[in-house]
């Protein structure tokens, strides 16, 4: 192992990744209104609405068969989450992933995104596809890593300035 493999094993092994506790909610509601809204300007009572509304469909609906969501904790402390939800059959969306600023580039956003990808091979979906936004260089980078194709783009004007969210798909 090269010393930047071993680096990045080190830093990446310093995360733990556990399925979601429903006391993690208010993290990962807030934890992505607090990102957005800093990194991006989102604060429009209609992203607030989307987001917020989301979660707490995700949880309505939740089946342990075919929905996951995953948190990522270094000391104890979430920084990080995953899900996949079921929207037809043999088709999964996956949502609500973020990593904390101070936890990023570390390797806890890859092991992430390949336990919710394992767990939709587990269930047996043949396709499971996402929401992304153009600026969110890091994150296409690792979509498209790990076989993510863009399907369709729009324009967004909702939740503040217009932005470019692209569908991007993965053939299982």
């Amino acid at each position: 192992m090269s010393p930047k493999e071993s680096r990045k094993e080190k830093s990446s092994s310093a995360f733990t990744i556990r399925p979601f506790r429903k006391t993690d909610i208010d993290f990962v509601i807030g934890g992505q209104l607090t990102l957005y809204a800093t990194e991006y300007g989102f604060t429009s009572q209609v992203w607030n609405d989307y987001l917020t509304g989301g979660v707490q469909e995700f949880l309505r609906q939740f089946d342990s068969a075919r929905d996951c969501m995953y948190i990522a904790e270094r000391d104890n402390t979430p920084c990080g989450c995953i899900a996949i939800t079921h929207t037809e059959d043999r088709i999964a969306q996956l949502r609500f992933y973020f990593m904390e600023r101070d936890c990023r580039g570390r390797g806890a956003g890859r092991r992430l995104m390949d336990r919710a990808i394992g767990f939709c091979r587990g269930a047996n979906y043949k396709r499971v596809f996402l929401w992304t936004f153009s600026t969110l260089d890091a994150a296409r980078h690792l979509y498209a890593g790990r076989g993510f194709r863009i399907t369709d783009t729009h324009i967004n004007n909702e939740w503040g300035e217009p932005i470019l969210e692209e569908k991007w798909e993965l053939e299982l």
